[in-house]
């Protein structure tokens, strides 16, 4: 072996080393969930559900900086996947221009990093998630956010939804984004989770379990493309999309409002469209107000 080749193969352990380093999680999770007293007391009049939709998810700031500018009360977020990422992010500082600017001004490489010593389970592990929450949240457990929040995540063994509540947020939303096969599941509590849309992409029956007089909704479709597939790959791909939409269309009914961005196409981590993404939920919201505003006059909130 010549001295070149060992310096190459050097540098590549060097690689896969240092990416080891980076799927240590941030934080300690406990041996135990615990349980949220806040969330057993908790009687909110307006709920909004945040669904998920990688960087479709965009959306959902536009949407709630029309909510805050029209004085929308919100006592609960829900979220899932995309949905739980801004939810968790407004509910630790809920002011929309914040967090427009914080996503206009993240770099890809912030949040997702790739490591091959974990290929079988998924090249992203998910840990600089954790650690951009961490750096930009205030709050480090559910219990300590302004306004009340829960995620959703699938459980990888029983095939349910789980919704979290308690305990450190960052690892919790790192489930609930966690999208297969590209993101590792997280190991939670002697579990292991992933992405929360798998099953329940916009969890409005996880925001009835609180009994709420009003629930607003933010589902982001992916439109079936206009193309026609023209071999077997396209066509399985297109029919996956097909039941993503039921999926979609499914899990946001009950809720009294349904707010649905008109994004179009979008890659799932095209974050170069994020403005026209986030103007788009502004427009879908606007929309949406006259019935919101009815609905608030009508349970005088």
């Amino acid at each position: 072996m010549t001295s070149s080749h060992k310096c190459i193969i050097f540098f590549i352990l060097s690689i896969i080393f240092l990416s080891s380093c980076t799927t240590i999680p941030p934080i300690q999770i406990p041996d135990k969930e615990p349980v949220s007293q806040r969330l057993k007391h908790l009687h909110p009049n307006v709920v909004l559900v945040l669904g998920s939709g990688s960087a479709r998810g965009f959306a959902h700031a536009g949407v709630l900086k029309v909510l805050e500018e029209n004085h929308i009360p919100i006592d609960l977020i829900v979220g899932t996947s995309a949905g739980a990422i801004v939810g968790s992010l407004y509910a630790d500082h809920p002011s929309a221009d914040w967090l427009i600017r914080l996503l206009l001004t993240t770099h890809r490489n912030e949040v997702i990093e790739y490591s091959l010593l974990n290929i079988r389970q998924g090249i992203i592990s998910g840990t600089k998630v954790q650690s951009f929450l961490i750096n930009h949240m205030r709050a480090k457990t559910f219990d300590e956010l302004p306004i009340p929040f829960v995620a959703v995540a699938t459980n990888l063994l029983t095939g349910r939804i789980h919704v979290f509540g308690s305990g450190p947020i960052a690892p919790v939303v790192n489930a609930s984004s966690a999208i297969p096969p590209f993101f590792s599941p997280v190991k939670l509590y002697g579990n292991n989770y992933i992405d929360g849309g798998i099953v329940d992409p916009v969890a409005v029956d996880v925001a009835k379990r609180f009994h709420p007089k009003i629930i607003i909704a933010v589902s982001l479709d992916f439109p079936l493309s206009r193309d026609i597939p023209t071999n077997s790959l396209s066509v399985f791909l297109k029919g996956v999309n097909m039941m993503l939409l039921r999926l979609n269309d499914y899990s946001a009914e009950g809720a009294q409002v349904i707010i649905t961005p008109q994004i179009g196409e979008t890659g799932m981590f095209d974050g170069d469209k994020r403005l026209n993404t986030i103007h788009a939920g502004e427009v879908a919201a606007r929309k949406a107000l006259p019935t919101i505003k009815k609905l608030l006059l009508r349970d005088r909130l």
